[in-house]
């Protein structure tokens, strides 16, 4: 995108950590931010504070997830972009997941994205210029993580989902980007469980630049994927 003035981004899993670091990035460009969540608690904060169209959705089915977009198209008039951030974390080994850490881990990750992308498509394709965008994770690179195989699943499908959208889409103007953080994001959670030090995690600041970084790419070259590192010491 050459800019994102007045751009209507709809952001997904709006209400959780890194989401509000993504819609700051993205409302200090101009861009008019769509906040969506599974509970209207999460977000009714920052859509008041922004002065940001909320509403409350899960995309527990197709239909749901149409409706809901249906509803942001009649407010906002547009729709040009998507970020999204839907995604529960699961840990555990594999004796110790059940089959609703299964569940959680995909319906949550790749499930949501599919409706989500699904829903929206066609209106991106009426666009000059549009994207999508979504967030995986270190444990799809490399050697595996002990307590990851759930969660590691999961994202390496939302990755192979964007990059398979990505060779789809190659004959229009919309670009796909994966954001990977290669690392704990300072989230709570993270705070809470994360085997390093406060300092070593990525700030959610920093995803969200690389969010923003994704969305205005296009325009002589596009960015598909971007890794995000933990701080330097010192």
């Amino acid at each position: 995108m050459k800019t994102l003035k007045d751009k209507v981004v709809v952001i997904t899993g709006a209400g959780g950590n890194i989401a509000g670091a993504v819609e700051e990035s993205f409302r200090s460009q101009g861009a008019r931010v769509v906040l969506v969540d599974k509970s209207m608690v999460r977000i009714q904060g920052r859509a008041s504070t922004y002065g940001a169209f909320a509403i409350e959705s899960d995309f527990s089915s197709l239909q749901t997830t149409k409706t809901t977009f249906e509803k942001i198209k009649h407010e906002t008039g547009r729709i040009d972009g998507l970020v999204h951030l839907v995604g529960d974390i699961v840990h555990g080994n594999l004796s110790d997941v059940s089959e609703d850490d299964y569940n959680l881990a995909f319906n949550t990750n790749i499930q949501t994205l599919f409706f989500a992308v699904k829903a929206i498509l066609p209106e991106l394709l009426t666009q000059d210029e549009a994207f999508i965008a979504g967030i995986a994770s270190q444990e799809i690179a490399g050697e595996g993580q002990k307590g990851s195989s759930l969660f590691a699943a999961a994202k390496s499908a939302v990755a192979a989902f964007l990059r398979s959208l990505d060779s789809e889409l190659e004959e229009s103007r919309i670009n796909v980007s994966i954001v990977f953080p290669m690392g704990p994001v300072d989230t709570l959670f993270n705070r809470q469980h994360a085997t390093v030090k406060a300092s070593q995690l990525i700030s959610p600041k920093a995803i969200a630049k690389a969010f923003v970084s994704a969305a205005l790419s296009g325009e002589g070259g596009s960015l598909r994927e971007i890794a995000v590192y933990p701080p330097r010491l010192g």
